[in-house]
């Protein structure tokens, strides 16, 4: 390590001293009396442009569910979000960086979830969104609400008599009525209530030529509470459609194969496949869906170039669920992104 300080040293050293060595041996040259000639000029490199700093925004999206089976269903929503560039570096893992603080609102009908957001990419490939939210069971008038198993329905559940359909087992409506509405003898009675909902989702996304690809990773905590009930009791959970404790965790892994096809911009067309897994560690239950995905985007905004239309079709298949197992699923969203605000550059 000395050795290597002292040659360092030495060339700087060394590059200082020639210039001056240089200087010296052309005055020695010259003759006396002869005009010494001028300096030459320092050449100047060209600088690079400094990069263009990218604008904040404010930007408002909604959607509409109008079509939805299964793990999805009809619902509105919309998202109030205020974008602050991270890096002001151009460059292909920088352009998007980015930092979103917002509030956003879903009604599905049976349930409502309001809350803060904050969606950080501060690279690229890597997206982090951390959600807090307040959950809210809706019973009227589409026979939702927050529904608590009883007695009866816990020993079904730990025997694992869990089945579409089948009397002696846990179903989540009364095949002996009518209307297949509520189950009383393994559910409560509905009731209006709500709780807090926290849920981290990090992602990993890249491109290589046309091919888009995404991993998500959900953590999802739940912390309700009912009139005459624990946390270990078990709850019909409209938001994803499976049994979870009052106070519960789950993980749920999803990755998205696309091809990205070439349109005109700003709109954007993926058609692809994607798979999903989740697991809620109380009860045990475990999903695990495939499904064809296509997104597309307008090319073309409208109102000043501050709306943007967008929809999304997904068709598929529950290859793993305690009780819609190989059943037919699919959603329609159709929405918008507003651009309400941008900063001048």
């Amino acid at each position: 390590m000395r050795t290597l300080l002292r040659g360092l040293t030495a060339l700087i050293l060394l590059s200082f001293s020639l210039p001056a060595r240089a200087g010296d041996a052309d005055e020695r040259n010259r003759k006396d009396g002869e005009p010494r000639a001028p300096d030459k000029p320092a050449e100047t490199k060209p600088t690079a442009p400094p990069d263009e700093p990218r604008p904040t925004s404010l930007d408002l999206g909604v959607f509409y569910v109008p079509w939805g089976m299964h793990y999805t269903r009809s619902a509105i929503g919309a998202t109030l979000g205020y974008k602050i560039p991270l890096v002001q570096k151009k460059g292909i893992l920088w352009d998007s960086t980015n930092i979103t603080v917002g509030v956003r609102d879903v009604y599905g009908f049976v349930n409502n979830t309001v809350g803060p957001f904050v969606d950080i990419t501060p690279i690229a490939f890597f997206r982090l969104q951390v959600q807090g939210a307040y959950d809210y069971f809706i019973k009227e008038p589409f026979n939702g609400g927050l529904r608590v198993m009883t007695l009866l329905g816990r020993e079904r559940l730990a025997a694992g008599q869990i089945r579409r359909g089948r009397r002696s087992a846990i179903d989540w409506v009364n095949q002996d009525d009518d209307e297949g509405m509520d189950n009383p003898a393994h559910f409560l009675a509905p009731i209006n209530h709500g709780g807090l909902r926290l849920r981290v989702l990090p992602t990993l996304q890249g491109k290589v030529g046309p091919i888009a690809f995404q991993y998500n990773f959900t953590a999802d905590w739940n912390y309700y509470t009912a009139p005459g009930a624990g946390a270990d009791d078990v709850y019909h959970d409209n938001f994803t459609f499976t049994l979870r404790k009052l106070q519960d965790f789950s993980h749920a892994h999803e990755i998205l194969v696309a091809y990205a096809a070439p349109v005109p911009k700003p709109g954007e067309l993926l058609l692809g496949l994607s798979g999903r897994y989740q697991r809620v560690l109380g009860t045990g239950l475990e999903q695990l869906t495939l499904h064809a995905v296509a997104f597309g985007r307008w090319p073309k905004k409208f109102l000043s170039n501050r709306m943007s239309p967008f929809a999304i079709a997904q068709l598929g298949t529950n290859l793993i669920d305690p009780m819609w197992q190989y059943a037919f699923s699919w959603i329609l969203v159709i929405g918008a992104d507003f651009n309400l605000y941008k900063s001048k550059t």
